[in-house]
């Protein structure tokens, strides 16, 4: 999965316009609603006060996630970007690879 990371910077050049007319906003309260409640997922990308994790920090969670976490983040995101959630650049990229992986 370092190939995640290394894809951010061109799927950021693509996903921006894909996110920009949200419906929702991209917080943690909203990530949690669409994971289920099931925090662990909403982890992987955000830490506690809701902000998107570093690089590194996100790389390293999502290659300790268990498969099922994984296809959950990929369900959460999937249903963020149908519901056009307002995702941050980072979260709207993120979003963009793991349901593309």
């Amino acid at each position: 999965m370092k190939k995640l990371i290394a894809a951010t910077a061109l799927t950021a050049l693509f996903a921006t316009g894909a996110f920009a007319e949200g419906v929702q906003a991209y917080n943690r309260t909203a990530m949690e609603a669409m994971a289920g409640g099931d925090t662990a997922v909403v982890d992987i990308m955000m830490d506690e006060e809701g902000n998107d994790r570093e690089d590194a920090d996100f790389q390293a969670r999502w290659d300790a996630a268990t498969p099922e976490q994984q296809a959950k983040l990929k369900d959460t995101c999937a249903k963020g970007i149908e519901d056009k959630v307002e995702f941050s650049d980072t979260g709207a990229t993120r979003c963009t690879i793991v349901t593309t992986n």
